[in-house]
């Protein structure tokens, strides 16, 4: 749900700022992480966790990519790593933190104490300050264009066509370890 809402989410921080997306979109997770927590069936958690908590998720993440071409510009492409870099600490920790809270606490409270992870997120996006200048309003343009959203000119670069489509092909493959080593056992 992350890189599916991506193009949505683009649109959004594009007209309404990369503060307000992330704020906006960690609220909507810490909603769905503690919803989650109360759920009692699997089809509602799929609805809380796997859709609100997620797509709140992806409008909290890709602001914070965003906001960093605001700030950093000669070298942009490793503090982009740096923090991609973070993610996957992060990524590589919480399975570890997950078991022994669940063994611990249980899964309803595990999602609450996660919630706080949620809180901490929405109080780091309001510090999001957009360096860049701001974008004429639709009254000094004469009106909402749809060309303002979607850049139709972009798809013109037969490079930007192969990333386009090689991305979410290559992201079919990221995913079947996680889906297939499951039922694995290593000893």
């Amino acid at each position: 749900m992350i890189f599916f809402c991506s193009p949505i989410v683009s649109i959004f921080t594009d007209i309404f700022g990369c503060r307000i997306t992330a704020v906006c979109g960690a609220a909507v997770g810490l909603v769905g992480l503690l919803a989650s927590s109360f759920v009692k069936t699997l089809g509602v958690m799929y609805f809380t966790y796997g859709i609100v908590f997620a797509c709140g998720c992806s409008f909290a993440y890709q602001p914070s990519l965003v906001i960093l071409g605001h700030y950093f510009k000669k070298r942009l492409g490793l503090v982009n790593g740096i923090v991609t870099a973070g993610s996957g600490i992060f990524t590589i920790t919480l399975p570890f933190i997950l078991s022994g809270l669940l063994d611990k606490v249980g899964l309803q409270n595990t999602l609450r104490i996660f919630c706080v992870f949620m809180l901490v997120l929405i109080l780091a996006s309001f510090t999001y300050k957009p360096l860049l200048p701001a974008k004429p309003t639709e009254s000094q343009i004469g009106g909402f264009r749809i060309s303002r959203i979607f850049n139709k000119n972009i798809w013109k670069s037969v490079g930007y066509r192969i990333w386009a489509f090689g991305i979410p092909a290559a992201l079919y493959g990221y995913y079947v370890p996680y889906v297939h080593l499951v039922s694995c056992e290593f000893y």
